[in-house]
């Protein structure tokens, strides 16, 4: 899935390789995909993005946005854009074909579940968007450790401290895949609840959580999640489906993997004790 690091690599790409090319023409929905949501008629972009030139490319959280003058293309959670060479075989099944003018393409296909919105300048309704959007991000000093605070002192006591980080979009772009590492590097296991954490514990949830997204971003991106070119991210998981059948880093001992909130968690029992909750 798409989370702040994966959605930053691919945009910075996307801007190198695809600004200044021309869409030749579209095709949104060729294969059908219950879990595919596109903003509006997906019949409409074939007629709307044709002829339109890639001006540049951003991130938004867990977003990349194309940016296509005056509209907007953004992918999201489980697309998978890829751009392909001049020549390069087009897959049979896909959710988004654009055909560009000097014979390369972009293509998306989804994993589970995608966003794909093409995005007037005059309409920014979604709110997961507007969120994305107008959040502190990590990757920036807005993202203080005052933030974080304010995050837990409006949170239910018992919210767990998976729930702090990755629901109800407190912070847009970080989900299940990003915080795995983030809290065991931090010591705090996910079921945790939001009470239990004193100031420094969440002084050092921040600094972990900036570091790692910063270093997960410098690297790529996850090696559990792939690039605009289809290349896996630099950024070896410490924990994740990679990893759960190798012992903790830091002490040996076995892994737990537990289904919890939606998703499955991994964690060190002795190294992320969760003791009283």
């Amino acid at each position: 899935m798409i989370e702040i690091p994966e959605a930053t690599t691919i945009a910075r790409q996307a801007g190198e390789t695809l600004t200044g090319r021309r869409v030749v023409t579209a095709q949104a929905g060729h294969t059908p995909h219950k879990f595919t949501w596109y903003k509006g008629d997906p019949e409409r972009y074939a007629s709307a993005l044709a002829d339109q030139t890639v001006v540049g490319a951003r991130a938004l959280a867990r977003y990349v946005e194309l940016d296509l003058g005056d509209q907007r293309l953004a992918f999201s959670d489980g697309a998978r854009p890829r751009w392909l060479a001049p020549g390069a075989p087009r897959p049979a099944k896909h959710q988004l074909l654009l055909e560009l003018d000097d014979g390369s393409a972009l293509v998306c296909t989804v994993q589970m579940y995608a966003g794909i919105a093409l995005i007037d300048d005059d309409d920014d309704t979604d709110f997961y968007y507007q969120v994305a959007r107008d959040a502190p991000s990590p990757l920036t000093g807005a993202f203080t450790v005052d933030h974080l605070r304010a995050l837990a002192a409006d949170a239910k006591p018992t919210l767990s401290a998976k729930g702090l980080l990755a629901t109800e979009q407190r912070i847009p772009g970080l989900g299940n895949g990003c915080l795995q590492d983030i809290l065991f590097t931090a010591g705090i296991h996910p079921q945790r609840q939001t009470k239990t954490l004193d100031d420094d514990d969440l002084v050092e949830l921040h600094r972990t959580l900036v570091a790692t997204l910063q270093e997960m971003t410098d690297a790529g991106g996850r090696d559990t999640e792939t690039d605009l070119f289809g290349k896996p991210g630099g950024y070896p998981t410490i924990l994740s489906a990679k990893t759960r059948d190798l012992p903790c880093r830091s002490c040996g001992g076995s892994i737990t993997r537990k289904a919890f909130l939606g998703g499955n968690v991994y964690f060190c029992p002795a190294c992320q004790p969760l003791g009283d909750c």
